[in-house]
């Protein structure tokens, strides 16, 4: 009992999720009650300026000029320049949005909460005796990409989907996505190894270098007999997930003898690639088409296998998705993010396959240690238990600190000793309500409010009347019998 009474050695804290907490302060001996109430996270990224008629957030400071003035904004940027004005849009320089690919057709995309997200409110509901809504759960998986995942399912009229067997998350819709990525996979290494050789420079007359500014790569100079193939080969082994014009369009020449020097001097050496696998010491890959046909003639197959459904992270990254897929992966979540209540669904078969009651009330749905019931008429209760219940029907909404100061006549002190005297005097009150909570006759919710969910007790159920059987076939006949014209006497 004492284990239920105290709810753990430590009250349960959910702001390592989102900064929704709850946790049983008045479960706990010794608790500052008035210091540990629980709060509800507002969902917002910042405090909002009192009397502000836009609401914007507060984000610059002010500042005092000579004079003493205040003044609302900066005049001046931290770089020296002047600040666009506010109506002037054409001043600004705005940020260009990236546009994300078009979603994969062909599938059925669902987002659902992890199970480890599932464990936790279960075992932490069980524990801490609290009712929750479902609504606000939802926006705690919301709250962190590793919580959720997004499930695709091959319809008719799609394509198989590619999925790594190597735990990376990575999952593609062509085998050529899938061959691309292994330049960039972690398990590259466990494959092939990478060495440098020597050979012979290139010779020419070359007096402009062609320089990746994605990345700071040299390419080469575009008058190289080899520059095509060496820029395929950045494409394909570090930006393959982006358009290939998008790609050409950041590559710009470079003229200075120092990039001139440098590319000369890596042009003189050759990357080769030695599988590692046994038996294959001797053979050396001299480029990388060479590389990606050893792989899929040896690796691909237990690399990859071939599904139509699969569970995709929420916090897997793009590069490792099909841009048909990170599309879908972007648009859901944000869609749920912004709505979370579109989660409720799942997350209530996510719940009840951890044996959690879900259930309907004040409008809303609930989780919790039991089910909201009535108090049987025939039931009986102790003194304490039925002024918890007493109390709690007269005053529901009312915080559980509040019920325990009447209840106990001991008021919540402030200093040691009055802490002490209340945490001893709470402590019975605290084991009864328990019991009281497991059963579903009251509810105690996330903001320390406790509720008599159920106004009467219910009612003995009548026993239903027997049904009488209807016989079709007599009840025509007798009907056509008595339409039948009757003999004249």
């Amino acid at each position: 009992m004492e284990d239920s009474k105290q709810g753990g050695d430590t009250p349960f804290d959910l702001t390592e999720l989102t900064g929704f907490r709850f946790g049983p302060a008045w479960a706990k001996p010794g608790a500052d009650t008035a210091s540990t109430l629980p709060t509800m996270h507002t969902f917002e990224r910042g405090e909002r300026r009192s009397g502000s008629k836009r609401g914007a957030f507060d984000r610059e400071p002010r500042f005092s000029t000579p004079d003493g003035a205040q003044n609302a904004k900066r005049p001046f940027r931290k770089d020296g320049g002047r600040r666009p004005e506010r109506g002037n849009r054409d001043a600004r320089t705005e940020r260009p949005k990236r546009e994300l690919p078009a979603p994969a057709e062909g599938y059925r995309v669902e987002l659902r909460p992890t199970n480890g997200i599932l464990e936790i409110f279960s075992k932490e509901i069980q524990k801490q005796k609290r009712a929750l809504s479902l609504l606000d759960l939802s926006r705690i998986v919301m709250a962190g990409k590793d919580r959720y995942d997004l499930v695709f399912m091959k319809l008719e009229n799609g394509n198989m989907l590619i999925h790594s067997t190597k735990e990376d998350g990575a999952c593609w819709l062509t085998e050529a996505e899938a061959i691309s990525y292994m330049w960039n996979a972690p398990w590259f290494a466990e494959l092939y190894t990478e060495e440098e050789v020597e050979t012979e420079a290139p010779k020419g007359n070359f007096t402009a270098i062609a320089v990746c500014q994605l990345g700071g790569e040299i390419v080469g100079p575009v008058n190289w007999h080899g520059y095509q193939a060496a820029l395929m080969n950045l494409y394909r082994s570090k930006y393959a997930n982006m358009a290939l014009d998008a790609f050409k369009n950041r590559i710009t020449l470079d003229k200075t003898e120092e990039t001139i020097a440098t590319w000369l001097s890596s042009a003189g050496k050759k990357k080769v690639w030695k599988p590692t696998r046994e038996g294959a010491e001797e053979i050396l890959l001299e480029d990388t088409k060479a590389v990606e046909a050893d792989f899929v003639a040896n690796h691909y197959n237990t690399v990859y296998e071939t599904v139509d459904k699969v569970f995709i992270n929420g916090a897997t990254p793009r590069k490792k998705l099909s841009p048909g897929i990170a599309a879908h992966q972007a648009t859901l979540s944000d869609r749920t993010r912004r709505s979370p209540q579109m989660l409720i669904p799942n997350l209530c078969h996510g719940l009840a396959r951890h044996h959690m009651p879900i259930y309907k009330w004040q409008g809303n749905h609930y989780t919790g240690p039991s089910r909201v019931r009535s108090i049987p008429e025939d039931t009986v209760l102790a003194d304490r238990m039925m002024a918890i219940v007493n109390w709690s029907k007269e005053n529901s909404g009312k915080k559980v600190e509040a019920m325990f100061a009447e209840l106990s006549g001991v008021p919540a002190g402030t200093d040691e000793e009055s802490k002490k005297a209340a945490s001893d005097a709470y402590a019975p009150f605290a084991a009864d309500m328990i019991w009281l909570l497991e059963q579903g006759f009251i509810v105690v919710t996330s903001d320390n409010s406790i509720w008599y969910p159920k106004g009467e007790a219910a009612p003995t159920p009548a026993k239903p009347e027997p049904r009488k059987r209807h016989n079709k076939r007599k009840a025509t006949a007798k009907k056509t019998q008595d339409e039948a014209p009757k003999p004249e006497a």
